[in-house]
């Protein structure tokens, strides 16, 4: 299948810039155009100038025809809209200069694709028995002698469609490229659904659009697939655990209007499940589920959760049960690998934007020297400190775990930065990520420890309990002002919890349609082992083991993200970073 790709190098380019998905084996598929469709020929004469394509107006049927799909249109543009870059024998003088010469052919190949590959129960269960998949409930089917007879809008996704991940090509990208399959209701489905009994659970920390998730992946079960016997588990993979806190019956009913409650309404906890349990407590879990019959499984959580579902997997697929598990990806800190953004991460960079402007607000009004600071979730990765601060447009310095300012710099780099812009504007604001100078801190309080001969602390876990970014800068600011002779006046805001407890916003809300929709359509045709994600904007479906193998993410300090947040605040660069910020 994959054969073909290699017959069509100059036209995958086309493709990947236009579109940026080609279906797999990648047959460059087109569909056929109707006499009724709107036709661009009269433009194929005109020069190539944006400013002179004009298109005629578009009207009645036509128009859902033309609107029908962005890239289908885009592959029935004529040649004039395109080029094909040309090779260089030599180089001119820019080129020698710049040491950049073109390739003999075209720079942006892709002659072979690695696509992941997605388990199916059909792998180690046999004589599975397909049948058409049709609504089931929903009010748009239409309806013969009271038989479902189809679906009313969209399409079906085909199995070989392809999304590819590394769509950024250029002169020296290799000619192979990564895909994942595509996501999506599959025209076969090898469940019945009056033997379906399917289960939801939350787990880790809280997240905006949890009940979304819950919400949605109920209402698709019920009337897309018409599946009734859906229960929610209680307080997260604990809830599966012996003496757990057991199951609730779930419907349309039972989940109406939880999208606009934060939090969720089956519980979540910590722990409970994890690479490092033993085959007795997995055996445990699925006597728990077998208690109510259950073969379907809905696991939404972060790293951790995910490497706990694997072991599910893998539990099952040993003992080859016709049992289907779903994730979906959750993490606030929008540390998971892969991915373009988890949902609750915009709502939750939209909650830590009004803490910053509280910040702002105290800071300009608080006199004498009025400096903000205000803490915000990311214990390893900066993702939130760093939207924030971007989305804000008012914070003076950031600081994340993965730029060791405090570290390269020093905490008086820090004072003197502040210093300045206190006596420059008046006031200050310092957004800090909780995983800031962790290992400036370690070794401070390491030192510490030695002096005054007792042991670091430990947290309920046994971890050794990180010291606090903000409550140092706090005192070594106070410090600070005073050994110059000004008096400081220090706001602090700590709005971690309630950045994670609310609803989700509209497009969190979106997100979390796809998401678990998409979940639900993967397990009903007989995927399993995957989490349902959204990769260079398409609705995909991830492996476990790719999850797992890429996660936790971090952010890159020498990225775009940060250089972005440098410019923005106008902070000193960090001493680790500045030979790299000079030559870029």
């Amino acid at each position: 299948m994959l054969s073909k790709l290699s017959e069509y190098p100059k036209t995958i380019a086309t493709a990947v810039g236009a579109a940026g998905c080609v279906a797999a084996g990648l047959y460059l598929y087109t569909k056929s155009r109707t006499d009724e469709e709107f036709s661009l020929d009269e433009c194929s004469a005109m020069p190539m100038k944006t400013s002179a394509l004009k298109f005629p107006e578009i009207t009645g049927a036509d128009k859902a025809n033309h609107f029908s799909s962005r890239q289908k249109k885009m592959k029935e543009l004529p040649d004039e809209y395109f080029y094909i870059p040309k090779s260089k024998k030599e180089g001119d003088e820019k080129d020698k200069k710049s040491d950049d010469h073109c390739l003999e052919n075209n720079p942006i190949q892709i002659l072979k694709t690695k696509i992941a590959k997605v388990d199916h129960v059909r792998d180690y269960v046999k004589n599975l028995k397909w049948r058409e998949n049709r609504f089931q409930r929903s009010m748009a089917s239409r309806i013969d002698k009271g038989t479902p007879k189809g679906r009313i809008y969209g399409s079906y996704t085909n199995d070989n469609d392809v999304v590819l991940f590394d769509i950024v090509r250029g002169d020296k990208s290799k000619t192979e490229a990564m895909g994942f399959r595509r996501a999506g209701a599959r025209k076969h489905i090898c469940w019945d659904a009056k033997q379906v009994c399917a289960c939801i659970v939350t787990c880790g920390g809280l997240c905006p659009g949890l009940n979304v998730v819950i919400n949605e992946i109920v209402e698709v079960l019920y009337f897309e697939y018409g599946v009734d016997k859906i229960y929610g588990v209680k307080g997260g993979y604990r809830g599966l655990m012996k003496g757990g806190y057991g199951f609730t019956k779930l419907d349309p009913k039972a989940v109406c209007g939880i999208n606009l409650q934060g939090g969720t309404i089956l519980w979540s906890s910590r722990g409970g499940l994890s690479p490092n349990s033993s085959e007795a407590e997995v055996e445990e879990v699925f006597q728990k589920l077998d208690t109510i019959g259950c073969n379907m499984l809905f696991i939404i959580g972060g790293d951790g959760t995910h490497r706990g579902a694997y072991r599910l997997y893998q539990h099952a697929k040993k003992s080859h049960r016709k049992m289907c598990i779903a994730g979906v990806p959750k993490t606030i800190d929008n540390d998971l690998g892969v991915i373009d953004s988890s949902f609750g991460f915009n709502t939750a960079v939209e909650q830590a934007t009004k803490a910053i402007f509280s910040a702002v607000t105290e800071a300009t009004c608080n006199k004498p020297n009025g400096v903000g600071i205000v803490k915000l979730m990311g214990r390893h990765a900066g993702y939130i400190a760093c939207h924030a601060t971007l989305a804000s447009r008012q914070v003076d310095m950031c600081l994340i775990n993965e730029d060791p300012f405090l570290e390269n710099n020093g905490p008086e780099a820090v004072g003197n930065y502040i210093e300045e812009a206190v006596s420059r504007k008046g006031h200050a604001v310092i957004v800090v990520a909780e995983g800031a100078g962790s290992t400036y801190l370690k070794k401070l309080r390491q030192k510490q420890a030695e002096e005054e001969h007792h042991e670091n602390k430990k947290d309920a876990s046994g971890n050794e309990a990180l010291a606090s970014p903000c409550e140092f800068l706090i005192d070594y600011l106070k410090k600070h002002f005073k050994s110059k002779g000004k008096p400081v006046t220090i706001k602090y805001h700590d709005p971690s919890y309630m950045i994670r407890s609310v609803p989700a916003n509209a497009s969190d809300n979106v997100l979390c349609v796809v998401l678990a929709q998409n979940a639900v359509h993967g397990a009903m045709a007989g995927y399993t082992g995957f989490t349902s994600g959204i990769v260079n904007n398409r609705s995909v479906m991830i492996p476990m083991p790719v999850i797992m193998a890429t996660s936790p993410s971090f952010l890159n300090p020498k990225g775009r993200t940060w250089s972005r947040v440098l410019a923005a605040t106008q902070q000193p660069v960090s001493k680790g970073l500045h030979g790299f910020m000079q030559s870029s």
